[in-house]
């Protein structure tokens, strides 16, 4: 859309008269240098697209950001005392992760399609309200099978925290801003796995017996006040989609552009259920290929994770002190942050999702090769892990390819989004239990051997989806040029697809 049609829709404040002209202010203008907003969008779109910035990524990453502190945190109370004060001697760790991810995923379809009918903007906030009132209960478990009780609950709440707010955003923003900043979005993950590492870290020095309750009680009750409070400022600032209601943080004529600039690259959501959705799903590509990439990418994801604090924790207190095994597993995360803000910025600019999600492969491939071999020295052992973060790029990567190849079915993209975060987390969560157990620590053998068979499959889907994206846009004769036909997507389907 040319510049001055932009400019023509929002210099105008009422009737024919003309306002005065948006001056990009000095955070526009530093955010344009780094290439956050393009030099070429006029300066009243940057700012349309700074609100749209600060009301969905503050408490889209606030809340992604708790999610994963209460997430991990079960694991850092496991090994700072909750093993011991509890009884949980076999593999209890392992089902109680079960249980939480049978119920994220279990509920996280129906819920993301329930999204797509009701305003996000109160229904993200009180998921986020449950979740961490049963977070807060944790603190005050005398007993396992209340843990499973509260993880259950904790996982019913969180399923569809992720997949909804990148529901939204796909919403909002233009198919070549999506990338960056659902990466964005993905780093407050890492972010709340190393908060929980360093407050499990200061609970276990510094609360350990204060009131009578142990230090990993303490890490519930902040985990829970914090999630508490985000839940209540998504009341406040996070929006709802652009076809229903206004959001307070736009004016007028900011949400007529915000509408405007949406015209033939993302559609709303419909008003009534569509008859014919599970068809449609079922009937393209999107649904098995990125349902395959999702679930490979997560098996790959775990070793990083609970196995490598389990690691480290079967060699304390010789190698590792608690307080090591609790801020060791943040490097991986730190790894994470800057794999995944960079590939997601390198999607951008290059309009192709492929090339990060390839590079950023590599280093968890050679990780995974040197655990399979194992006698590679502590510092090598160390080191395969912490090199598991770069996978994380692969998240932002495979949920931004989805959201912009599939920009013009909101209804397909709010299924096949929820479907890959279900499935796949679905599966993981049952072949944890068997690859990573508990009790198979310092060395899990099943499970770096069916690692190094998924991080090769990995690579193969990443391809297959590059080929059938360009056949796809090939085959809509799209005038969009091939090598960025996969970060933009299909054009606008007829009314028989």
């Amino acid at each position: 859309m040319a510049a001055t049609e932009f400019k023509r829709n929002s210099s105008t404040s009422r009737g024919s008269q003309a306002a005065a002209p948006v001056e990009d202010n000095f955070w526009i203008k530093a955010m344009t240098l780094v290439g956050w907003y393009p030099s070429s969008m006029p300066s009243s779109e940057k700012l349309l697209v700074l609100k749209l910035d600060l009301s969905i990524l503050i408490f889209g990453c606030l809340s992604f950001f708790t999610k994963y502190l209460d997430q991990q945190s079960i694991t850092n109370a496991y090994v700072s005392g909750m093993r011991e004060e509890i009884g949980m001697w076999g593999d209890e760790l392992n089902l109680i992760t079960a249980t939480f991810w049978a119920s994220y995923c279990g509920f996280m379809i129906p819920a993301c399609y329930f999204l797509t009918r009701y305003p996000a903007n109160i229904v993200l906030p009180t998921l986020e309200l449950g979740w961490g009132l049963a977070t807060l209960c944790l603190a005050f478990v005398k007993n396992v099978e209340a843990i499973y009780a509260m993880r259950f609950l904790v996982g019913m709440f969180e399923c569809c925290s992720f997949t909804g707010t990148i529901y939204i955003i796909g919403s909002w923003y233009k198919r070549d801003e999506v990338a960056r900043r659902i990466a964005l979005f993905f780093i407050s993950s890492p972010l709340g796995t190393m908060f929980a590492g360093y407050i499990q870290a200061g609970a276990y020095t510094n609360l350990n017996g204060v009131s009578g309750m142990s230090g990993w009680r303490w890490l519930f009750i902040i985990d829970g006040i914090i999630t508490l409070g985000i839940a209540f400022i998504g009341y406040v600032v996070f929006p709802d989609v652009p076809s229903r209601r206004r959001p307070f943080t736009l004016s007028e004529s900011d949400h007529a552009l915000a509408k405007k600039r949406l015209e033939g690259v993302s559609a709303p959501p419909g008003l009534a259920v569509s008859k014919d959705i599970f068809k449609r799903v079922l009937g393209r590509w999107h649904f098995y290929v990125f349902v395959s990439l999702w679930t490979l990418m997560d098996l790959n994801f775990t070793i990083g994770a609970q196995p490598f604090s389990l690691y480290l924790k079967a060699n304390n207190p010789e190698l590792y002190s608690i307080v090591q095994v609790n801020t060791l597993p943040t490097i991986v995360s730190a790894i994470s942050i800057v794999a995944a803000l960079v590939a997601g910025i390198a999607a951008d600019r290059l309009g192709r999702f492929w090339v990060p999600a390839v590079i950023t492969s590599i280093p968890v491939f050679v990780g995974i090769v040197l655990l399979n071999v194992w006698h590679v020295g502590e510092t090598g052992r160390l080191a395969a892990f912490m090199l598991q973060g770069f996978i994380a790029a692969m998240s932002p990567m495979t949920m931004s390819w989805a959201t912009t190849i599939m920009a013009n079915d909101a209804e397909e993209r709010a299924v096949v989004t929820a479907s890959m975060n279900a499935i796949g987390q679905g599966i993981m969560a049952g072949a944890q239990v068997k690859l990573f157990p508990a009790t198979g620590a310092p060395i899990f053998v099943l499970g770096f051997r069916s690692s190094l068979g998924t991080i090769i499959a990995q690579f193969c889907v990443i391809f297959l989806i590059l080929y059938l994206s360009k056949r796809e846009a090939k085959s809509r004769n799209s005038p969009v040029d091939e090598e960025v036909s996969e970060n933009n997507g299909p054009s606008l389907p007829s009314e028989k697809d």
